[in-house]
């Protein structure tokens, strides 16, 4: 039996360092070959409050990045939609929107290298107490910025790895 298990986590072991993966936060990993995010600094377009909420999201992931390669210009936009109307003809849940555009440009040259958008919903419930709104509103608005900043890590990591034979992203 217990050469059976030891067989099977030596296949496991094998298996999965033949597959590819790369950790997104460990650049010195495995040869230095791996992906890494601190090489981007966050700008925002505007200062509202998603603004500040999504950028403390991806500096939160990425870290603060003040000497970098590239720039991650957002441009967020946050829409709410009334999704449950009662007899009273009062709301009582909200789809709060947050869609998202963003360019990754090269700093030394200013192009754009990369440009993509993202969406994210939270829905939250309105009690009668207008104070119970506004905090599940807050609420909801940092669950939707940590949701946009999750999925831009994602495709900026499928960017760099799509393009990381150059010698710059290493």
């Amino acid at each position: 039996m217990k050469l059976i298990r030891t067989a099977i986590l030596l296949a496991a072991t094998l298996i999965l360092t033949a597959c590819g993966f790369k950790p997104m936060h460990a650049p010195e990993a495995f040869g230095g070959n791996a992906i890494a995010l601190k090489n981007i600094r966050v700008e925002m377009q505007a200062n509202g409050k998603i603004d500040f909420l999504l950028a403390q999201a991806l500096r939160d992931r990425m870290g603060d990045n003040g000497n970098a390669a590239y720039i991650l210009r957002i441009k967020p936009d946050l829409s709410r939609s009334n999704l449950g109307i009662g007899a009273d003809d009062v709301a009582s849940r909200y789809d709060l929107v947050l869609q998202s555009g963003f360019e990754l440009v090269a700093t030394k040259t200013g192009d754009v290298v990369y440009r993509g958008d993202v969406r994210a919903i939270s829905t939250f419930g309105a009690p009668r107490d207008p104070y119970g709104t506004v905090t599940a509103q807050n609420n909801a608005e940092e669950q939707v910025a940590a949701e946009v900043s999750d999925r831009i890590i994602a495709r900026l990591a499928g960017y760099q790895a799509s393009t990381e034979t150059k010698p710059e992203n290493k």
